[in-house]
């Protein structure tokens, strides 16, 4: 059975669509400016016996590029287990890391398959904890799951009630979901260090207020005007941060991608994803092609997978990476299909990425990237 987009939520038409997955386990992404159809698509989906699990993202993605409403529909095949997870409000990383491992140990205890599952996490974007969570999570679960995931919600960072499944719409929470190991996404981002190294000097979940001793924002306002001969403002800065971003350097060399979204009235930087205390920092430069990384993504993604045209392409991709090359996202959408050999495309716009750049490697809590895995048609 294949995947449906809809983006048109007559109850009649859509009752002819679901019945025809009558008895079988829907992915559906919905794009923000359809929220609204959350309940009759539950209850169209309890009619038919589907078992759902469902997201809210700021825009979907299709061959075409992006897609401002609708609905994508992606059928899985078995075994593939889900639960969606509310989290209490401002829940420390611990309790999430349990609530989390508590739900997935349940679903492993069923789970048939001899290897492996990955387990992929929809998280709620205003979940300001979600990588000191991952690590907390590793710890209790460790290599018995492959790690990845997105975070969901409104594009304009306010909070929604931005997950669902057949009885429940919830914000604050995560989405639990084991797929078979062979199910595994891949990762990209491509953003170059193109500053010297800063120390963050006062950080706590995911804002910043002090930077090389020097409040957060007037630091990187400064660094923006040596770039761009622009004294930034507070309301500008999200347009600037897509192209010029923070970044977390690691011991294994790696950089984590921080962009920052919004300025408190002290000046400290609110980004999405967490920095921790006396992180080394440098500013980033995103990419310029949009070839060179989706062409790499989707050459290491078919090795690993074996694309063909039977396969759907699902991707991840990274809001603030779409508002840095705008129009210019189709075109490093088309070549991520083209190049990965598989037949169709179907997704939807991230706000935030969970996974690593090596399978095996710890997970980590990425912005700015592309997340992709194969699903056979």
């Amino acid at each position: 059975m294949k995947q449906q987009y809809v983006d048109q939520f007559s109850p009649t038409a859509l009752t002819a669509l679901l019945a025809s997955y009558q008895g079988t386990t829907l992915t559906l992404l919905l794009a923000e400016q359809d929220w609204e159809q959350v309940p009759l698509l539950q209850a169209l989906c309890n009619r038919f016996s589907i078992t759902l699990d469902g997201a809210i993202f700021p825009q979907l993605l299709g061959r075409p590029g992006l897609l401002s409403r609708g609905a994508w529909l992606l059928p899985r095949p078995q075994p593939y287990h889900c639960a969606l997870v509310p989290l209490a409000p401002r829940a420390d990383a611990e309790q999430i890391a349990q609530g989390i491992a508590e739900a997935v140990e349940a679903m492993l205890a069923t789970w048939s398959a001899a290897t492996p599952p990955t387990l992929f996490l929809t998280f709620d974007c205003m979940i300001p904890n979600i990588a000191s969570a991952l690590a907390a999570l590793y710890l209790r679960l460790a290599n018995r799951v492959n790690y990845a995931g997105v975070n969901a919600g409104s594009g304009q960072f306010q909070s929604i009630p931005c997950l669902f499944d057949n009885h429940n719409q919830i914000a604050g929470g995560v989405t639990c979901a084991l797929l078979p190991c062979d199910s595994f996404p891949f990762l990209e981002h491509g953003y170059q260090l193109s500053a010297q190294p800063m120390l963050a000097t006062s950080s706590e979940n995911n804002k910043v207020a002090f930077i090389d001793w020097q409040p957060a924002f007037g630091k990187y306002q400064s660094l923006i005007k040596q770039h761009f001969q622009h004294t930034l403002q507070p309301e500008e800065l999200y347009q600037f941060a897509v192209h010029m971003p923070l970044g977390l350097l690691r011991a294994n060399d790696d950089v984590i991608v921080r962009i920052p979204v919004g300025v408190t009235q002290e000046g400290a930087l609110l980004c999405t994803g967490e920095v921790p205390d006396h992180s080394i920092l440098a500013l980033l430069r995103a990419p310029e092609s949009t070839s060179e990384h989706a062409t790499a993504l989707a050459t290491r993604l078919a090795r690993q997978q074996n694309l063909t045209p039977a396969h759907l392409l699902e991707v991840y991709y990274c809001a603030g990476r779409q508002l840095h090359f705008g129009e210019q996202s189709a075109a490093e959408l088309a070549t991520l299909l083209s190049a990965s050999g598989a037949g169709e495309l179907a997704g939807a716009l991230s706000l935030g990425e969970i996974g690593n750049v090596r399978r095996g490697d710890y997970p980590q809590f990425h912005n700015g990237a592309i997340l992709c895995n194969g699903v056979r048609l």
